[in-house]
Parts: C-alpha cells; sequence; structure tokens
C-alpha cells in the first residue's frame, strides 16, 4: 500500500480533501478502472453503472456485530492496561497512594442517580423520623401549653365577675382549730330583698376544703344558737362579754356585717374561719337553673308547705300567680331554682330550723353533684352564675388559687354536720325573752375537731 501510494498533482480537488494524499481505496479503484478500459478496447469509454455484470456480483453479507458485555471488554482490555501502568513517570507513583484513596472514598457514591431535592429526598426525611419518641413530646408539650393558656384565660373571666367586698378589721382570730391543709370559707345565705339592705342570715354554712386529705364538709350552724358577740358591747353598758352581749348567732351579721359573724363563730366554737362567701337567696336561683335543676326527695307535706314561700317568690320575680307550684311531693322530683329556693326555706314542716339546716345542706349537695356531671359549655355557665351572684372578701390572688383547685375539689369525697348536735344544746329563752338554743360548747368543739381536723 506504500508503495503505490502517492501524491496528486497541486491544485487538483484531492487536494482539498486530504492534502494530496491517495488512500488505497481510491489508488485500487484507478486500478480498477484502467483495467476494464483495457478490457472494454480503445474505442469505447467504460462505464461501470452500465456492466451488466458489475450488479450479479456476490457481495458477501456483513458480519453481525459481536455485543460484548462490560466484563468481557474489561477481561479483554486488561492486558493492554497493564503495560501501561508500569510506563508510568515517578512523579505520578508518588500520587498513587492519594488518588487511589480518593477512588476509594468515591466508590460508595453512585453518580447515575439524579440529585434528590425538597420532599423527594427521602434520606433527608427518613433521618427526620429516627426521633418519634422526641417529635411525640414536642406535640404533647405544646397542647398543654395550649390548653393552660385556655384555663388561665377562662380564670381570669371568671375572677372580673366576682364582686369583691373590703376586708373589714377582725376583732378575733386565736382559735386554736387551724390547719394549712385545711380552708374554711363561710358561705352565708340571706332573704334580704335588697342588696344594700344587712338582713339576719337564713343559712350559715361552714365549707371547709381539707386538701391533704382530699375532702370537704359543710357544717351548719343553727341561727338560732345563743352566742356571745366577741369584743362588741350589745346592750350599749359600756362593757363587752356581759350577759347584755348575747344574741342568736344569726344577728351578727345584722350588727357587724360578715367579719362580725366570722368572729362570733370563731371566738364561740374555737375555730378558724378564713373567708367567706355571700349570697342572696335570689340569686340562689339563677345558681340551680344553670345545671339544669336538682333532683330531690319531696314529701307531699313539704310540697304543700312550700307554696307560702313560692308565692312570695313569685310576686318578688313578677312571676304569675301560682307559678312553679307542686300538687303532690315524690321521690327525685326534679324542681327549677324557683322551686329549690322554696323548699331550702321551708321552715314550719318537720322539725323546724334542724330540718329547714338539713335541707339547705342537701340542695347544696345536689347543686355540686350535678355540676360534676355537666359538660364543659354547661360548667362553664355555671361557674359564671356563681361568679356573677358572689360577693366575697377574698382577694383576686386567692381566689385563682381557689378556682385553679375547683376541678380537683368538686371531685372530692363529701361530708356534713349540723352546730349543735341532737345531744349538744337544750333549749333556753335569751337576755331579750326570744326563744333560743342553748349549746354545749365543749361537746360541739369536740365534734368540729373530730369532723374537720
Amino acid at each position: 500500500m506504500n508503495d503505490e501510494t502517492r501524491r496528486t498533482p497541486a491544485g487538483s480537488a484531492a487536494d482539498s480533501g486530504n492534502n494530496g494524499v491517495k488512500d488505497k481505496y481510491q489508488l485500487e479503484f484507478e486500478a480498477q478502472m484502467k483495467h476494464f478500459q483495457r478490457l472494454a478496447g480503445p474505442d469505447e469509454e467504460y462505464s461501470p453503472f452500465e456492466d451488466p455484470n458489475l450488479y450479479q456480483t456476490d457481495i458477501p453479507e456483513a458480519p453481525e456485530p459481536v455485543i460484548r458485555t462490560q466484563a468481557q471488554r474489561a477481561e479483554t482490555q486488561a492486558p493492554a492496561r497493564q503495560p501501561a501502568k508500569k510506563a508510568k513517570s515517578s512523579s505520578h507513583k508518588k500520587k498513587k497512594g492519594k488518588t487511589a484513596m480518593s477512588r476509594q472514598h468515591q466508590e460508595h457514591i453512585d453518580r447515575s442517580e439524579p440529585l434528590k431535592f425538597g420532599a423527594a429526598n427521602t434520606d433527608a426525611i427518613n433521618a427526620k423520623r429516627k426521633h418519634p419518641v422526641r417529635t411525640f413530646f414536642i406535640v404533647l408539650f405544646i397542647i398543654i401549653l395550649v390548653l393552660a393558656l385556655l384555663l388561665h384565660i377562662l380564670i381570669f373571666r371568671y375572677l372580673g365577675k366576682v364582686t369583691y367586698l373590703k376586708d373589714e378589721d377582725r376583732r378575733y382570730t386565736n382559735a386554736s382549730m387551724k390547719s394549712e391543709d385545711v380552708l374554711n370559707v363561710l358561705v352565708i345565705g340571706s332573704d334580704t330583698r335588697n342588696a344594700d339592705e344587712r338582713g339576719r342570715t337564713d343559712s350559715i354554712i361552714l365549707l371547709s376544703i381539707d386538701k391533704e386529705k382530699k375532702r370537704t364538709t359543710m357544717t351548719s350552724f343553727m341561727r338560732d344558737s345563743y352566742v356571745l358577740l366577741p369584743d362588741y358591747d350589745l346592750d350599749g353598758d359600756g362593757t363587752t362579754y356581759g350577759q347584755g352581749d348575747w344574741c342568736k348567732l344569726n344577728a351578727a351579721y345584722v350588727y357587724g356585717g360578715a367579719e362580725l359573724l366570722m368572729d362570733t363563730i370563731e371566738y364561740n366554737f374555737d375555730i378558724a374561719v378564713d373567708k367567706y362567701v355571700y349570697v342572696d337567696f335570689f340569686s340562689f336561683i339563677d345558681i340551680v337553673d344553670s345545671v339544669g335543676g336538682i333532683e330531690l326527695d319531696i314529701t307531699d307535706e313539704e310540697a304543700e308547705g312550700m307554696i307560702p314561700p313560692m308565692r312570695e317568690q313569685n310576686e318578688y320575680l313578677g312571676n304569675e300567680k301560682g307559678t312553679d307550684y307542686l300538687e303532690k311531693g315524690g321521690r327525685g322530683l326534679k324542681v327549677n331554682g324557683n322551686q329549690a329556693l322554696a323548699y331550702a326555706r321551708l321552715r314550719y314542716v318537720g322539725n323546724a330550723d334542724f330540718q329547714r339546716t338539713e335541707r339547705q345542706r342537701t340542695v347544696m349537695n345536689k347543686i355540686l353533684g350535678k355540676a360534676r356531671d355537666l359538660s364543659l359549655l354547661d360548667t362553664d355557665k355555671f361557674i359564671c352564675t356563681c361568679a356573677e351572684n358572689v360577693q366575697t372578701n377574698m382577694t383576686k390572688g386567692e381566689l385563682y388559687l381557689l378556682l385553679y383547685r375547683l376541678p380537683f375539689v368538686m371531685k372530692y369525697e363529701t361530708d356534713q354536720m349540723r352546730i349543735p348536735s341532737d345531744e349538744a344544746y337544750s333549749y333556753g329563752t335569751g337576755y331579750d325573752g326570744s326563744s333560743v338554743l342553748i349549746v354545749d360548747f365543749d361537746q360541739s368543739k369536740d365534734e368540729l375537731r373530730r369532723k374537720i381536723y
């Protein structure tokens, strides 16, 4: 092939394509053309496209391409690479270790896969899911924080509805029966028609909340109990603690308000009275209605006896005559606030004022029991109603702590008692000639200590 290779004359067509050098195929083609021209003769010009024998020539089929796997290609090429490794320069050998380490470090990376971003990056998502416990506690903390915030908002809402009274000076606060675990709140109920009028108290109940033993005790004090007003000159003779300074317990509120009533109980019965709550009887109607009424066991005699107080209540409330009258009694009879108030005020059926105090404690227990089973919305309505109709000497801070504990307090075991008990009194006549209860104070103190402390 090298012998027959030659250059074409300068300026020829071949010169522009291959710089005047003809390859073996072109030389063979020219030689064949000269051979065919000799066979055709000097008088004829031979053309290969007019030769019929040219198309009868058997053309061998092209061999099928050999498809090798990557492993086969590597085996085929491996021997050719070995000499190349020996021919490397010494400077390249110095970098051999570093290059091998880099190649080893990158062998685990599959660069044929596309990069993943956002939600497609499941590796990053799975990495975050490796701490489900931490995620659970974060969500739980947020829920508790939101609930606590809502609870505080509700408490401050209730606090804004309460009427706060100035805490007047106390005359006597030296009772021996007291404990940091027990909060004694005096619940004062009056049938006074005018909020500015200071009338006699028809309901005197000491509510004792024991946070250590988780129980509450309601103690009714008989309003006709004959007691001594501490440090108070009732008869105006210029001295205190004399015979003329004794009176019925319910009169103490008339003479000196809630503070004197608290001092009188603390002095005569030696039990600490921490705070007080005042509720008039007609606010009591709204409180009972806010829990949807209560169920009471009422006798036929009691149903008939409720008519006179209910007649007075209807007139005060502007109701039509005969509203809410009961034709007869019954067990588990559902009554509304108007009927429940008449039942609590009922005095001339049964054992007079003794049974009256029992009815009052029964109604309070029924209200608390009904409040425990209210829905969240009804509970909110109940607390709002109570707050709107309550007057107290508690500060906002003290009432805040009490409201915060209220859901737990409502689940406490509840007990009740009456002072004086059946064995701790006798009938007598007061300084002004009225009928009174002569109290056995020593026995009453023992009963209070045993029951509450």
